[in-house]
């Protein structure tokens, strides 16, 4: 008996190892209600006066962060980017934005923003959710 509970145990143990536990997939994938209000309130507060979530207005310091999850770097349409940043090979995947928004200068160092990064993982897994589920 003592053999069936400890390989039960295991069993379950094994099964919680091979679960996703990435948050990234969990971003992208669960749309959360709660996190998507949150996000809201991120991007309102630390995005919103330089990029808008609506593709149809003029940007006013940045480029519209509509639909950004899968986009390349510096493709907006009617924005300029830096020659520098035109030049990267960089694709806005759910990892990506979640190591810019963590340490912006170092994964693109030539981005002409006074944004410093977001330090609360909370705050960046909320705007995740809003930048991946935002419904224009």
């Amino acid at each position: 008996m003592k053999y069936a509970v400890l390989i039960l145990a295991l069993v379950g143990l094994a099964a919680c190892a091979n679960t996703s536990t990435d948050t990234n997939t969990a971003v992208a994938s669960v749309p959360d209600p709660v996190l998507i209000e949150k996000g809201a309130k991120v991007f309102k507060y630390r995005c919103a006066a330089c990029h808008t979530m609506d593709p149809a207005k003029r940007q006013f310091f940045g480029p519209h962060l509509y639909q950004v999850i899968d986009r390349k770097i510096a493709t907006v349409d009617g924005y300029t980017f830096t020659d520098e940043v035109k030049q990267l090979d960089i694709v806005w995947t759910v990892d990506t934005i979640q190591q810019w928004l963590e340490k912006p200068q170092q994964l693109v160092a030539d981005m002409c923003m006074p944004f410093t990064g977001l330090p609360k993982e909370e705050d960046r897994m909320a705007l995740l959710q809003y930048l991946t589920h935002h419904e224009n």
